[in-house]
């Protein structure tokens, strides 16, 4: 296997700070027509009833996004589960790389920022040009 130049580092995104951790992701939904992402986090209670949502992400303006399992994300089994990493900002990105050369490089003038929502169970990359809205369920 060839080993991809681009080394990736990940930092904690600052709008997550003090949000709940240890989350999965309960639901993700696309809206085709508005270019909306939504991504439901939660906490999952026992194998027979489906997690309890803590928070939702929202992203307006979205240029693409890729889902993982956990266990496919090599970096994400290095990491020693640190309590502020469940959302990341990537940079540089092998991934927004990949999206400039797919589209002939329609958007370089545009600050498009990866971020990563890492969870046991999943792992979302998203190339937005704005930062998600966090909802915190109030239930």
């Amino acid at each position: 296997m060839e080993v991809n130049a681009i080394r990736q580092v990940a930092v904690p995104w600052a709008g997550a700070r003090g949000l709940t951790t240890g989350l999965m992701l309960t639901e993700l939904h696309q809206d085709v027509w508005s270019g909306c992402l939504e991504l439901a986090m939660g906490v999952p209670s026992d194998m027979d009833t489906p997690p309890h949502i803590v928070y939702w992400l929202s992203f307006g303006h979205l240029y693409g996004y890729r889902v993982l399992e956990g266990a496919d994300v090599p970096e994400l089994l290095e990491d020693d589960d640190d309590i502020d990493s469940q959302i990341q900002l990537i940079t540089p990105s092998r991934f927004l790389t990949w999206f400039h050369q797919e589209t002939q490089g329609s958007h370089l003038d545009e600050d498009i920022q990866h971020y990563r929502i890492a969870c046991w169970d999943f792992c979302v990359d998203v190339l937005a040009a704005q930062p998600p809205d966090v909802c915190i369920n109030k239930e």
